[in-house]
């Protein structure tokens, strides 16, 4: 009876802990991957393929600004401070609609020129054959990814301000639409390694554990996953390898992806 009673409130201590401190502890996550993937290419320039673009540069600012608002609303939440999180709110549709066309731009511009300007995320106008093995992807192929993401984000984004008077439902979608903001991020870092031949495949990897990360809270939390929760996880983890394999090698994709970029 001493051990069943000890272990209820064991319990109720690592509930509460989630409950309160789980989305501060994924946007500082975040913000650690998100320096880690670029950071590199801004410290150290020598292996760039271009200088910075002050329309890059700006993407970079206004997406580091929406990780750092989504830290400082989980923190807000997380010390009952739900009034000023509320009127901190209203700072996210201004972000929002810089990031859409900024993100947009950036990504047109790299099919554009053909590369993208860190070599980070192995994007060549031509391909490089390291052992046998293709190591960078054509501009119009990666594109898929990052209008995919934007996409997806967009409209996590803006459901999530839709449901912001219904919290379970405005939490999940904006966790969600922040984790589909993880996979650039996440591309670049592997992409810092040597020999790595970078593929959809090993980006999915780190990728799923976000979302298993979102998973693991419902069930933390509440001993139950929400239908919500597991159909984002699973919708968001087979985009990858539907972007990757079936929409960006495809002749269609390419006509589009240089349509938009036109």
């Amino acid at each position: 009876m001493a051990t069943t009673s000890s272990q209820v409130p064991s319990a109720i201590r690592t509930k509460t802990f989630v409950e309160r401190w789980y989305f501060t502890g994924m946007a500082i996550v975040m913000l650690i991957v998100s320096i880690a993937g670029f950071a590199p290419a801004i410290v150290h320039p020598d292996g760039r393929r271009a200088p910075l673009t002050l329309l890059a540069t700006a993407h970079g600012i206004v997406f580091l600004a929406w990780l750092l608002l989504f830290l400082a609303q989980s923190l807000l939440v997380a010390t009952r401070r739900v009034g000023w999180h509320r009127r901190l709110g209203f700072a996210s549709v201004g972000l929002l609609a810089l990031m859409i066309p900024l993100g947009f731009g950036t990504t047109a511009a790299m099919v554009r020129r053909g590369f993208d300007l860190s070599g980070d995320s192995h994007v060549s106008a031509q391909p490089l054959i390291v052992e046998g093995k293709v190591t960078t992807l054509d501009a119009a192929t990666a594109s898929v990814f990052n209008f995919g993401s934007l996409l997806e984000f967009t409209l996590l984004a803006i459901a999530a301000i839709g449901y912001r008077r219904r919290p379970e439902v405005h939490k999940r979608l904006m966790l969600f639409a922040n984790i589909e903001l993880m996979g650039s991020p996440i591309q670049h870092l592997i992409g810092h390694i040597p020999r790595i031949v970078l593929t959809p495949a090993k980006v999915s990897i780190p990728f799923a554990v976000f979302l298993l990360a979102a998973v693991a809270r419902d069930y933390l939390v509440a001993k139950r996953i929400r239908p919500l929760t597991a159909a984002l996880a699973i919708a968001l983890f087979l985009s990858l390898p539907l972007e990757g394999a079936v929409i960006g090698p495809s002749a269609a994709w390419h006509h589009l992806a240089a349509w938009l970029a036109r």
